[in-house]
């Protein structure tokens, strides 16, 4: 069992109960963020929004955990671990019942908002409490449970989503109310947990840096979604949104570089291989989350069909992500080895876009599915060793925030993937419904284009893999 500085001894059942509570409060956390988008249309109709609903439901969440997550990550470098978890569990339970009754798109988001800051902190605390409940070759076992629960929850969502939507007595709005069960056993779970006490490090968080981070990651989130349908992109409003959102971003990490305790640890990029795990983090999360938003909407405006088909027809990634993160785990816990296949999965990733891309325009359903697998198995194999690639290359002091550090970059990339992807979308449709395509068919071509430019996200996370150095798990 794990020991150190910030950990005590760890019995085999605490351990056993810490993990369970862990992964119900991931899978509930994951799962908010994706069993959304299938029911979207069905949702924005309901409520009276507009295209930009589409992109705000899915954002907010995301955004909101996004840049929680550092904040969740120093606050564990300070105080109780299980307290804060279970706090980020209450927070998620009360977002989630405020979405399951809003009134109108306007509250919905707001409501998004919060479940997404509670899904941050689950998602932020899993890791810490892992980390100092476990040892490191502990983790790379249970890193792969995680992944696996994560990959469930990510992928499963559409297909859960499209379900809800249309069950009798139901409806879209236990797309919301779903993840309120999984938190209430989650928070029991833990309760069986040990107290792992707090670090000795103490202070204030750094609240500068979480304003910063907050004002720089919603300007450009906000730019991204709406640019090229809401305004032009050479547009005052596009350079007042891009120039702010940069300009923020620039302060932030001058202030993270000279603060004590900065927010994110951006000294912790210095390294080759956590800054290139950071970039293969972004471009990961990018493919991630983005991907069962798009696949669900493709399935219903560019083939027609119901929101509870087009969810089942995304189970083969699911069937790609759970396969891999499963079989990784096991591999990495084995041998100690995790480049090899942080390498496949990347370049699997790659590969799974761009039959996507080739495949939206009227192909064969099995070229899809081969394309979904692939992306499935590329994520699945690509997620924890991530993980351990940062966890292994910091001092254990680090290792709260580096391992929310790896959380924030995926989450960052999967705001941005959406908001940017889905933008791209609204362009390209429009492009080609003026350009004389009817409706059906632009959207066709336009989801073709989209896939295929997400490709070499999963070529930029390839590269950032093969220059990572590789530290056996002890």
């Amino acid at each position: 069992m794990a020991s150190g500085a910030d950990t005590l001894e760890v019995t085999p059942r605490q351990l056993r109960w810490t993990v369970r509570g862990l992964m119900l409060g991931l899978f509930c956390g994951i799962l908010s963020g994706t069993v959304v988008a299938v029911a979207l249309p069905r949702v924005v109709a309901d409520l009276g929004g507009g295209q930009a609903a589409y992109t705000w439901v899915v954002s907010a969440n995301l955004l909101a955990s996004t840049v929680s997550i550092p904040v969740w990550g120093g606050l564990a470098d300070r105080a109780g671990r299980r307290a804060l978890t279970l706090l980020a569990l209450a927070v998620f339970a009360a977002g989630s019942a405020l979405c399951g009754a809003a009134p109108d798109v306007l509250t919905l988001v707001a409501c998004r908002a919060v479940q997404g800051i509670g899904a941050g902190g689950v998602t932020a605390m899993a890791q810490v409490m892992l980390a100092a409940a476990a040892g490191p070759r502990e983790r790379g076992r249970y890193n792969g449970h995680f992944a696996l629960v994560m990959a469930a929850g990510t992928v499963a969502g559409p297909p859960v989503g499209g379900l809800l939507a249309e069950a009798p007595g139901l409806g879209w709005r236990w797309c919301f109310l779903i993840g309120l069960p999984f938190a209430a056993a989650a928070a029991l779970a833990l309760g069986r947990a040990p107290r792992l006490p707090a670090p000795a490090r103490r202070g204030p968080v750094d609240l500068a840096g979480a304003v910063l981070v907050t004002g720089s990651a919603g300007l450009l989130v906000g730019w991204a979604s709406a640019a090229g349908d809401g305004f032009a992109w050479l547009s005052w409003q596009s350079a007042a949104l891009a120039g702010g959102g940069l300009v923020l971003a620039v302060l932030f990490a001058r202030h993270a570089a000279r603060a004590a305790d900065p927010l994110v640890p951006v000294r912790l990029l210095a390294g080759r291989t956590v800054a290139a795990a950071g970039v293969a983090c972004l471009a990961v999360g990018t493919a991630v989350f983005a991907a069962p938003v798009l696949l669900g909407q493709y399935f219903q405006l560019a083939r027609g069909h119901s929101p509870a088909v087009a969810g089942l027809l995304t189970l083969p990634m699911v069937a790609g992500m759970l396969v891999a993160t499963t079989v990784t785990g096991r591999l990495t816990a084995a041998t100690g080895r995790w480049k090899r296949y942080l390498v496949l999965g990347c370049a699997l990733l790659a590969l799974g876009f761009a039959l996507m891309g080739a495949g939206a325009g009227r192909a064969p359903l099995w070229v899809l599915v081969l394309a979904m697998l692939a992306g499935g198995a590329g994520a699945g194999l690509a997620a924890q060793p991530l993980l351990l690639a940062v966890q292994t290359a910091v001092p254990e002091a680090r290792l709260g925030a580096a391992s929310a550090l790896v959380v924030f970059c995926r989450a960052l990339g999967g705001t941005f993937g959406v908001s940017a992807l889905g933008a791209l979308l609204a362009a390209r449709l429009t492009a080609h419904l003026d350009g004389g395509a009817g409706t059906e068919a632009a959207y066709t071509a336009a989801f073709g284009e989209v896939f295929a430019w997400a490709a070499p996200v999963g070529l930029l996370a390839l590269a950032c893999a093969l220059l990572m150095r590789e530290t056996p798990l002890r």
